[in-house]
């Protein structure tokens, strides 16, 4: 009764009105009606297409702009009321039609006009400042991973639990768990900053204070103690809890429990919100903490297969006559995701059902009569080290001599191989340097080491590095990064030993009696890193057949004469002992192929030096000057790497001029005060530092140099007035602090097709790179990189030409006339038609560009 009520009212109110207005409404209702339809299916379409663009571009770190954010709730808004409108056009009667043909057209005109905003300039979406982390990367988790995964994000949303410890073995994917959670928790609004600290076996407080106030992009001064530090970062933690928000603090691979207090990290409450997790192997470190504890436990059967077959490959997963004998692999590995993806990696490719049949035989071998869990996890793993060969096992075990967690710096691993004999004599070192990188490339492959984001570094799990040391432990002693202040007990010291490494401690005094026997096996000792003042007399005679002493960073004054008389010995490192002066003669040590002092305080060339003709990695790269006459070197027919310092150019002119063949070297010519930095022998370098260079003397550089560095140098006007005709494989340059230099190259270098890197800092003098009229079109046809740095009189960088194709990165700041980046070769007008002339970078990647104050332009084009 009431609805017919309303129909009448309407009725009666159109009467009063011009019935022209009534008669359209009435009379083109349709056309009304279809009009709506298709204005809605417009906005529709447009809605759906900004959404799919938006998909494309909102990936990590980005977010929409807010004009695209306001569009989108409008066009949610109208299309709602159109939803309406139009069930009201379905129940509609012809008598009103007049009614709803005025709704039906306002509500079109609003479609509409909210269609017609939706056009935006560029892109739809602007950097998130909010971003609190940078994303792990990890793999995906598998079965009950994901509930663990989902129970830990539940307690850090919550406001409940301010302490979470997740709870496992080794090799469970505790970290994998937490890296999941941690990259979930990136774009949650609750947290505004989230830590990750690895913490591992031996806690170093003041490690672990050092790393959290990086990701706080903060510092704290080293020679303040731990608990003046602790109070320091305690501020800073509620200065960002004051200012920011709260934050998530996860530490990983914690082995026993400390207060929290004694880092400087704030206690979680529920008042402040913040939330600390650790993952741990210990229960009792989870209790005595008070954490909430998360439990995680092996993978189901059904679970492990699906990982094994998702990581053994294809081929290998769909063959039938492979199903039973990867069962029983798998069911052998007891669900240890760990164990699983070793295993997979080195099996993976293998199609051979008896290579199959013998893994499981291994492995049943190894597991049978182990007791607990954790000498299965060692079986599980032993596996793919016992698949290695016995020098590539070796090699492996040598990982483990490094502390635990330590990034292992493969130069320096394969190093150590090389002088322990472990890798084969190839002829020369560059042959056994690849051997090795191709070594660890199979470890990497087969999950043995963990790749570090930095390629030239490699990692060592921690459930490997247990399995490896328990597999030696009758013949490695390893207390690398103890925190010793003393050497290890005695009765530690057993006679089988064949390797002991001590690196990285605090060790600061050696027994001057050891009442330990002879160690006729041991072969490699490893002290560096430690704070050794002094080394008793008698301590060497304990090591008879000794191939390896690293001794680097100790404050020791002098070494005892008993290093003298081990004639075993093939390498002997002491980088970085400053108060060293002296050593005892080296002439009995004929079998040295390796002695290291850069940055030592020796001041002259050791007794028996040049006896010593089996050596071919020779650092002489002191704190002094110790060459006195280059014809010592005419001995050393197998040196391969050689660092030294000249100083004067005479001596470098006569060594250059005899030399033999070197696979690296890093060579400073420099009369005094050499710069504390100097870069080891990883290529051919050359360092010329305040050096005069006479026009129309000869410098003459060696015929393989890749790296040139040239720093306070003066009398040049150009690269040109050293002898560069020879330098054809020369790959980077570098000038610095030069103040005659007016050009880098006075006339074009040819030769110089292999130049990748140029880098210049505080020229003043410099006007060009390249001389007037001489094009750059051969020397810079291969650069990769430049910079240019405090260079106040350069106006133009480049002459535009196709040698810049292979421009990958430009960075140029602090010169103060510099007007352009690329300009136009001289000559050629914007008129001239000049196809030759080509802007076109295709790899580059990186344009940096700061404190340019006469910049007008990147290139003629671009003004």
């Amino acid at each position: 009764m009431a609805e017919l009520v309303g129909q009448i009212l309407e009725v009666i109110k159109f009467i009063g009105r011009p019935a022209r207005k009534y008669l359209k409404y009435q009379r083109k209702f349709t056309k009304y009606v279809a009009d709506f339809k298709q204005a809605q299916d417009d906005l529709l379409a447009k809605n759906e297409d900004i959404q799919r663009q938006l998909d494309d571009e909102c990936g990590y770190g980005k977010m929409p702009k807010q004009e695209v954010e306001r569009w989108l709730k409008k066009v949610e808004e109208k299309l709602a009321h159109a939803q309406h409108v139009e069930v009201k056009v379905s129940k509609g009667k012809c008598l009103f039609r007049s009614s709803l043909g005025k709704l039906v057209d306002e509500t079109t005109q609003a479609l509409k006009e909210v269609h017609a905003e939706g056009h935006f300039s560029g892109r739809l979406v602007v950097n998130d400042h909010s971003i609190v982390a940078v994303k792990l990367p990890t793999q995906n988790l598998v079965g009950h991973q994901v509930s663990v995964r989902d129970e830990i994000y539940g307690y850090l949303m919550g406001d409940d639990v301010g302490m979470i410890g997740v709870c496992g073995m080794g090799g469970i994917g505790k970290t994998t768990i937490m890296k999941d959670v941690y990259n979930r928790l990136i774009p949650e609004a609750k947290f505004k900053k989230l830590i990750w600290i690895t913490v591992s076996r031996n806690i170093d407080i003041r490690s672990i204070q050092k790393d959290i106030v990086s990701q706080l992009q903060k510092e704290l001064p080293d020679h303040e103690n731990t608990i003046v530090r602790a109070g320091k970062l305690s501020k800073m933690l509620r200065e960002m809890l004051r200012k920011q928000g709260r934050y998530a603090l996860i530490l990983d691979d914690v082995w026993s429990s400390f207060p929290l207090e004694d880092i400087g990290i704030v206690e979680p409450t529920k008042d402040n919100g913040c939330k600390v997790v650790l993952t741990t192997r210990s229960e009792e470190v989870i209790r005595s903490m008070g954490c909430t504890k998360v439990q995680v436990t092996c993978l189901s059967m059904h679970e492990a297969i699906d990982l094994f077959l998702s990581k053994v490959g294809q081929d290998i997963s769909e063959n039938p006559t492979l199903k039973s004998s990867m069962r029983l692999v798998v069911g052998e590995c007891d669900g240890l995701p760990l164990a699983l993806v070793t295993l997979a990696a080195c099996m993976k490719g293998i199609s051979n059902p008896r290579v199959w049949k013998n893994a499981v035989n291994e492995l049943r071998g190894y597991v049978r009569n182990i007791r607990d869990m954790e000498d299965k996890v060692f079986g599980s793993l032993k596996f793919s080290y016992d698949r290695l060969n016995t020098g590539d096992q070796d090699c492996f075990s040598y990982c483990a001599l490094y502390p635990e967690d330590h990034q292992i710096e493969k130069e320096e691993i394969i190093q150590y191989w090389m002088e322990e004999g472990l890798l084969d004599e190839m002829g020369s070192r560059e042959a056994m340097e690849d051997n090795g990188h191709s070594i660890l490339e199979k470890f990497e492959q087969n999950s043995l080491l963990e790749r570090v984001e930095n390629s030239a570094y490699v990692k060592m799990h921690d459930v490997f590095r247990d399995m490896a040391l328990h597999i030696k432990r009758k013949r490695f002693m390893v207390k690398a990064g103890k925190q010793l202040k003393e050497l290890p007990n005695e009765e530690e010291w057993g006679e089988d030993l064949e390797k002991v490494s001590l690196m990285y401690n605090s060790i600061s005094a050696i027994p001057q009696h050891m009442k330990c026997p002879k160690f006729p096996k041991l072969t490699t000792l490893l002290l560096s890193r430690n704070y050794l003042r002094e080394i008793p007399e008698s301590f060497f005679e304990h090591f008879p057949n000794l191939k390896i002493l690293d001794l680097s960073h100790n404050p020791f004054e002098s070494l005892p004469s008993s290093i003298s008389a081990l004639e075993k010995l093939t390498a002997l490192l002491l980088i970085g002992c400053y108060y060293l002066e002296s050593l005892p003669s080296v002439l009995k040590l004929q079998a040295l192929k390796k002695l290291r002092l850069r940055g030592s305080g020796i001041k002259e060339i050791p007794q028996g030096l040049e006896m010593l003709v089996n050596l071919r990695y020779l650092d002489l790269l002191a704190m002094h000057p110790i060459l006195r006459n280059p014809e010592q070197m005419r001995e050393f027919n197998k040196l391969e790497v050689f660092e030294v310092w000249f100083c004067n150019m005479g001596d470098w002119n006569m060594y250059v001029g005899q030399r033999k063949r070197l696979h690296k070297y890093s060579i400073l010519v420099c009369p005094l005060y050499r710069s504390k930095d100097i870069p080891s022998a990883s290529s051919k370098l050359v360092l010329f530092e305040r050096i005069e260079i006479i026009i129309g003397d000869a410098v003459i550089l060696p015929y393989d140099i890749q790296q040139l560095h040239l720093k306070h140098c003066y009398g040049a006007r150009s690269l040109n007035d050293i002898t560069l005709r020879d330098a054809i494989h020369l790959k980077g340059c570098t000038v610095e602090d030069c103040f005659d230099l007016e050009s880098i190259f006075s006339s074009k270098c040819d030769q110089l097709k292999k130049l990748a890197s140029l880098t210049l800092r505080n020229l003043p003098d410099l006007i060009v790179l390249v001389g007037v009229g001489e094009s750059s079109l051969s020397t810079f046809s291969s650069l990769k990189e430049i910079t240019l740095c405090s260079s106040h009189k350069i106006q133009k960088l480049f002459e535009a030409d196709r040698a810049l194709h292979n421009l990958e990165k430009i960075e140029v700041n602090y010169c103060l006339q510099l007007e352009e980046i690329i300009t136009e070769p001289e000559g050629e007008g914007m008129g001239t038609n000049n196809d030759s002339i080509k802007y076109n970078f295709p790899r580059l990647t990186t344009l940096i560009l700061s404190n340019l104050p006469k910049l007008k332009g990147i290139c003629s084009e671009m003004q």
